[in-house]
């Protein structure tokens, strides 16, 4: 794609237009001074309740938005969590992922300002909200209605981060927190194992050593070192400092700027179990497991809105984010002709660090009373590496007393693995306002993605034959007590990759996606209370994915291209009943592009599955309707009623395939399937006392979910893949039957600009389908969740103080098998989080 070409063009050609334009009409700009002021006024306001529902009731489109201060009175300090408030919204426990009217990851998009911005992680489509902090941004759009503006590769929504924006009086402000989980104090002296190599602040990790099949160079195995046992609870921290001002630029222009940086860290500890299992056979069950994580983010943004006049904008946003995650897991229990005395024990410590660089040019220019002009290009970079992740499997030798290391491929291994994604995006939308009545739009949107993966893993074998013993040890933590530089330069053990002893090349894969969209927009008043928007969509996508993996595919030359031409219409529809109530009606096709990962032909290892892409998957096309009745009684209030349905042709889904290796992949599981779901939402002030105010607001969804599963269809359009489902319909993986948010909160209102917030959360998630059954293995179901949460905020003129309890019911996530053992593959509590933070603005 040339969008680094056009699409920069197209930028700079308006922006310098705009500049030229605004230096040229300072006389109509004087004139303007007001209502400039009065759109910096209104600025200031976008991320309010109040102003958020007002949009809500204007606008023709269907707008679910999350603003920043509700977030803040929530004491909600990252984008995922964010998310997860807003109405039929899951976040996939045990993973990055959100689920939108039970449509899973595949099904979703994330942009910034309205462009796309990539995964940081090859296994999913979308990027983790988490590594975005809620002080950066002005309001969340939860996109879950189509329009023509938008990609058309959408199924559930698409969400939307605005960058915050300064307006009004300068300000710089420092905030400090700390905070601490519950589980973590459980663990009094015991250690808290980490390995070596990574920092507290999360940038620094091991590299692949100089000749590694040839020579000893690595870093040590054991845990102990990396994070051994102190006598010290470790806490969380946070630090922020963030700040804006507005410059004046000659007679009408305005520069409003801001930045901020933070860093904040998270420990956390878990017991539970988890395990795989099939029809009658256990694959391994470790029913003694603990995880100890250590999380880290660092952000910095800097913002600028250029106003040369009350016509004309500029604006650039610069992101950076780094979050990194360290994970140590020992699991003990039982695996399959190895350890079926539940004797076995796995080492696993795995680091994932993330940079990611986005940037970002616009404009936004009236050139008269009809004609509008708004455009912004982009350039994201994001590197991803887990380096030097660790496994070790010993089992207990009775007849030794000690624990032992298993000696077959594999079981003692080090993995490193990098992920570089290149994209550029740009979007031009001219809007002909032809009268009073109705305005016209015509656009359009490219996008040009290059992603490059390469793993890498080197296994550890210990030869009893050359070194007359077997590879016992004392201590499960003294690894090093056997893979050493000693016993390495004696033969004792050798060293080989996924090609054999002499030969490291990387299994990796390369994807390119290139899409060119057109669209057109139409909007007009078809009565006094009757608004109707037409549009249509056209888009080419060509995506290429070649490979180079020690999985057999059968595709000759090792790579794939398709081309997909897709046309997409949407009909949108408000009627006002009068002031207060709107109806409204909406109608859409779409489509849902399988990700790169899911089609990359290689094997990823988690700790109790495998998961390996299909080359063959294609898109799937959604038939999308709403209907939605909202109420207005008054100022910042809402009350609403959505009737939807999702009607889905080549269903995607993961799936457990026949084979010996028992590993999972991506499929085109049948015909069809469909979602059908209500939803409800109320804002509502429930009483109010001079200063005080009481108020709550709450959402809840109900859904229902089919999909087609055919045998046939999997073979007949796949290669080497087949499955053996149980049934011919069954529910969308990742679609709760009911899920619900409810909010109470206290204002409190002081002299001198004063108050106070205190409101508690309580979010509900429904039993939903996690994984499909194949040969009577049984569907495996993620059980229903509660959380609840509270946050204590005082604003104090400069000062503010926050007191944030999260989790407080402490649920257990558990995952069951539904077969006549009713196995549990997963169980885990998250613990209760506790936080205090103190604010002063200068």
């Amino acid at each position: 794609m040339n969008i680094k070409s056009t699409g920069i063009a197209v930028a700079f050609l308006f922006g310098t237009a705009a500049v030229v334009y605004g230096q040229q009409d300072s006389t109509a700009a004087k004139n303007e001074k007001r209502i400039e002021g009065v759109q910096i006024r209104a600025a200031a306001k976008k991320n309010t309740e109040n102003s958020i529902i007002n949009v809500q009731k204007r606008s023709v489109e269907v707008i679910e938005r999350v603003g920043a201060v509700q977030l803040s009175k929530q004491g909600v300090s990252d984008v995922a969590t964010a998310v997860t408030k807003a109405t039929g919204t899951v976040k996939q426990e045990g993973s990055s992922t959100i689920s939108v009217r039970g449509l899973l990851d595949r099904y979703n998009t994330t942009s910034m300002n309205g462009l796309p911005i990539p995964a940081d992680d090859p296994e999913n489509k979308n990027i983790d909200l988490g590594l975005f902090k809620t002080d950066m941004i002005e309001f969340i759009d939860l996109e879950k209605v189509y329009q023509p503006r938008l990609l058309g590769d959408f199924g559930g929504a698409n969400i939307n981060i605005a960058s915050r924006e300064h307006a009004g009086k300068p300000f710089f402000s420092v905030e400090l927190g700390s905070g601490i989980n519950s589980q973590i104090i459980d663990l009094g002296n015991k250690p808290f194992y980490m390995a070596q190599g990574p920092t507290w602040t999360g940038f620094k990790s091991n590299k692949l050593p100089d000749n590694p099949l040839k020579s000893y160079n690595y870093a040590s195995w054991n845990f102990k070192d990396g994070f051994g046992p102190r006598n010290f609870t470790p806490l969380n921290t946070e630090f922020n400092l963030s700040g804006g001002r507005t410059f004046k630029i000659g007679e009408t222009g305005r520069l409003n700027t801001f930045i901020f940086a933070g860093f904040d860290n998270s420990y956390k500890y878990k017991e539970g179990r988890e395990g795989f299992f099939g029809k009658e056979t256990i694959f391994n069950d470790y029913n003694d497991s603990k995880k100890y994580s250590y999380g880290t983010n660092t952000t910095a943004l800097l913002n600028f809105i250029y106003r040369l006049n009350a016509e004309h904008t500029l604006k650039l946003f610069s992101n950076y984010i780094h979050g990194s995650e360290q994970e140590t897991r020992i699991h003990k229990g039982y695996v399959r002709d190895v350890a079926e005395d539940y004797n076995g024990l796995l080492r696993r410590s795995d680091f994932k660090h993330t940079h990611l660089f986005v940037n970002q040019l616009g404009g936004d220019h009236r050139l008269n009373d009809k004609f509008t002009i708004n455009w912004i290009a982009g350039y994201n970079y994001l590197n991803s590496e887990r380096p030097d992740r660790i496994s070790n499997f010993l089992f207990f030798n009775e007849y030794e007393g000690k624990y032992e290391l298993r000696r077959d491929g594999g079981a003692t291994n080090r993995y490193w693995d990098e992920l570089n994604d290149k994209e550029w995006a740009g979007n031009i939308a001219f809007t002909y306002q032809f009268n009073d009545n109705g305005k016209f739009t015509l656009g359009y949107q490219g996008r040009g993605k290059n992603r490059d993966f390469e793993s890498r893993q080197v296994d550890f074998k210990w030869d009893t034959r050359k070194s007359g013993t077997r590879a016992l040890v004392d201590d499960v933590n003294d690894i090093d007590f056997i893979y050493n530089q000693q016993n390495y330069t004696k033969g004792f053990f050798g060293i080989s990759s996924n090609y054999g002893v002499d030969n490291l090349k990387p299994i990796r894969f390369d994807g390119t996606q290139d899409v060119h969209s057109g669209f057109a927009n139409a909007e007009y008043r078809l009565g006094e209370n009757f608004t109707g928007q037409l549009g249509v969509r056209y888009e080419n996508i060509k995506q290429d994915i070649d490979w180079d993996t020690n999985f057999e595919t059968g595709i000759p030359g090792s790579a794939v291209k398709f081309t997909y031409d897709k046309w997409l219409p949407a009909l949108n529809l408000k009627y006002a009943l009068n002031d207060k109530n709107n109806l409204r009606f909406a109608a859409s096709r779409t489509y849902t592009l399988p990700q790169l990962k899911e089609m990359a032909p290689f094997i990823y290892n988690d700790v109790s599955d495998e998961t390996v892409g299909n080359p063959l998957l294609y898109p799937s096309d959604n038939n999308n309707i709403d209907i939605k009745w909202e109420m207005f009684p008054k100022s910042g209030e809402v009350i609403s009623i959505t009737a939807f349905g999702k009607f889905i042709e080549n269903p995607i889904a993961r799936s457990l395939i026949n084979s010996s290796a028992f590993y999972y992949s991506y499929l085109n599981v049948g015909d069809k399937a469909r979602v059908l779901g209500v939803e409800a939402e109320i804002r509502k002030d429930i009483a109010k006392f001079d200063r005080s105010r009481i108020y709550g607001f709450a959402n809840a969804t109900y859904m229902d979910s089919e999909s087609d599963l055919d045998i046939e269809k999997v073979i007949r359009e796949t290669s080497n893949l087949s499955v053996s489902f149980d049934k011919t319909k069954d529910k969308l993986q990742g679609a709760a039957d009911f899920v619900a948010n409810a909010n109470l909160g206290w204002n409190q209102k002081f002299k001198d600009k004063k108050e106070m917030d205190f409101v508690v959360s309580y979010s509900y998630v429904g039993e939903y389908l996690y994984s499909l059954s194949s040969d009577h293995t049984g569907n495996i179901y993620q059980k229903p969740i509660s959380l609840l949460d509270a946050t204590l905020k005082f604003s104090l003129d400069r000062i503010s103080i926050s007191a944030k309890a999260k989790n407080l019911i402490n649920p257990k996530i558990k995952r069951e098998q539904a077969n006549d053992n009713n196995n549990v593959t997963y169980e885990f509590r998250n613990g209760r989080d506790f936080g205090l933070s103190l604010g002063y603005n200068f």
